[in-house]
């Protein structure tokens, strides 16, 4: 076939994408009469003479077969190439001329001479910006970052409002922990669910609270009151603050390799290193939203690499347990335990049962409140397929700023084991000396956790705090654990559930809307009042998963 030439191009999209770039000829005849080929040619515009497109060309690229718009221009007595920008689906001769318009305009005269150099103007420009970004850079070391980090108490960054308690302790464990400095720090959740970190008093040296994070990092700068009691720091970590070789480098220098080393070097489980890059990112982005990393626009973080343990290694402490749950005779004989054990385990019993009959998770169960119990002024029946009744008494309101994502409420039915267990913990204020735990909101108060003394005085502020309610059951969970000799956690709640009602006929889908679960991300958005029908009757199905015998 032989080679096209194109002596003139109409300034038109269809027109450019007709071109094949294989077919056009590229060759030429140079002086001494050998034959050789052209990396590019041009192709001139049809275009008016006074047009702002005059001198716009077609560069097809021979090796890329890229097409590119190119504006010649003469400019005291020298040819100049102005790139414009390569032709794609997005942009095309609409974007060259809206592009085109303003520089012309602003520098060519009346009669369309070049009285100035796009070039230069653009050159002079890049160098004015660059200068301006060098001013306004402010570096800061590694432990500088993390210090604004904490004195603004780890603010998110896409969104108001910061992480939850939860989140605090874990990151700031990472970014200044194993360390005495955290025995002065107390973490609770506000209303919203948003995180705060306060100033305690050290009750074991008697050390009053310091006033400020100021204070307290002059108190234990980097590298000073390092834990080295391995009852304490298992495995002698040692916090990135505190970190003599990254803690005072820029943070701009701290990039992606050196996380990489740095996480790599770390020792522990899987779980924990991922908990240490989310430390990571959240000092990245608070540093990047401060204008202090220059430049920089992409999140080092993105692209790090955790390798998940086998199974099988020393590592992989919960890993083991992800995919197992527990049947219905093993669920029989921890229910049984957890009655037995209730009266020296007040709450933290029924909170781990209401976790295994909903089916939630246990950090979002700790935050309820009473009031979060919507009972319905007459129980509901739901006919069953077997053409049994079950009850359905009300709801479990989860409010959002309690739930993972903070971003939308969810209610769970009450059945009548759920019901079971919430007169179970009615009962317990009719214990002697219980009688005032009434006056804490939480549906789980901590009996271990609570003064006392300032619950008898009924102080308003302090019984209402986080600092009343119940926020872990590992110590009752280790007993049953021991004295059933049952293998699991209780965050193998959820699988139970959902395993035991698909086993009870109840489909993938379905057991996913009464857990919850974020696997299938859709349920949420598809979620509505008329789906409530059928969710009470598969809520009365699962029911029938939880009265099993009980034992004598």
């Amino acid at each position: 076939m032989k080679a096209k030439t194109i002596t003139k191009l109409k300034f038109d999209n269809k027109a450019i994408d007709k071109i094949i770039p294989d077919e056009l000829d590229f060759s030429y005849v140079d002086k001494k009469g050998n034959s050789e080929f052209r990396r590019k040619i041009l192709i001139p515009f049809d275009v008016p003479k006074k047009s702002i497109l005059k001198g716009l060309k077609l560069c097809i690229q021979r090796d890329t077969g890229s097409k590119l718009f190119w504006l010649l221009y003469w400019f005291d007595g020298k040819c100049y190439v102005y790139p414009v920008g390569k032709f794609t689906d997005v942009f095309g001769t609409k974007e060259v001329e809206d592009k085109l318009l303003p520089i012309v305009r602003s520098h060519t005269n009346d009669r369309g001479h070049w009285i100035k150099n796009p070039k230069l103007t653009e050159q002079e420009s890049e160098r004015v910006t660059k200068n301006e970004d060098v001013k306004a850079v402010d570096r800061r070391t590694v432990n500088q970052v993390i210090e604004s980090l904490m004195n603004e108490n780890l603010p998110k960054i896409s969104s108001e409002g910061t992480i939850c308690a939860k989140s605090l302790r874990e990151q700031s464990r990472f970014l200044i922990g194993y360390n005495k400095r955290t025995r002065f720090l107390s973490y609770s959740d506000d209303e919203d669910g948003n995180g705060r970190i306060t100033f305690r008093p050290n009750y074991k040296s008697k050390a009053p609270a310091p006033e400020s994070w100021s204070e307290l990092f002059k108190k234990y700068p980097s590298g000073l009151g390092h834990i080295k009691d391995k009852k304490k720091n298992k495995n002698l970590q040692i916090s990135l603050y505190d970190n003599q070789e990254y803690g005072k480098r820029y943070m701009d220098e701290f990039k992606k390799p050196e996380m990489q080393t740095y996480i790599n070097g770390l020792g522990g489980t899987y779980s924990y290193k991922k908990h240490c890059l989310s430390s990571l990112k959240t000092l990245w982005n608070f540093a990047n939203d401060k204008s202090w990393l220059g430049k920089a626009d992409v999140d080092p973080t993105k692209t790090i690499k955790i390798k998940r343990p086998n199974i099988y290694s020393k590592l992989a402490v919960n890993v083991k347990y992800n995919d197992k749950y527990f049947k219905q005779n093993e669920l029989n004989i921890i229910f049984n335990k957890l009655d037995e054990l209730s009266p020296e385990y007040p709450f933290a019993s029924e909170n781990v049962k209401l976790t295994f009959c909903i089916g939630q998770r246990q950090e979002e169960i700790f935050k309820l409140k009473r009031k979060d119990i919507k009972y319905f002024n007459k129980p509901v029946p739901v006919p069953q397929e077997d053409g049994s009744i079950e009850m359905i008494y009300g709801k479990i309101h989860f409010r959002k700023e309690i739930t993972k994502r903070r971003n939308k409420a969810k209610d769970v039915f009450i059945n009548q084991p759920t019901m079971d267990c919430l007169n179970q913990i009615k009962s317990i204020y009719k214990r002697p000396g219980m009688e005032n735990y009434i006056l804490v909101p939480w549906l789980f108060p901590s009996p271990t956790r609570i003064d006392k003394q300032r619950l008898n005085n009924q102080e308003s502020a302090y019984i209402k705090s986080t600092l009343t309610r119940l926020r872990s059951t590992k110590g009752l969970w280790n007993r049953v654990r021991n004295e059933t000799r049952l293998v699991g956690v209780v965050r193998m709640a959820r699988k139970t559930l959902v395993t035991l009602g698909k086993d009870a006929g109840l489909t993938n889908k379905q057991m996913k809307y009464l857990s919850h679960h974020d696997q299938e991300r859709t349920i949420d958005l598809h979620y509505d009042k008329g789906m409530e029908p059928e969710i009470m009757k598969n809520t009365g199905l699962v029911a029938k998963i939880y009265k099993f015998p009980k034992s004598a």
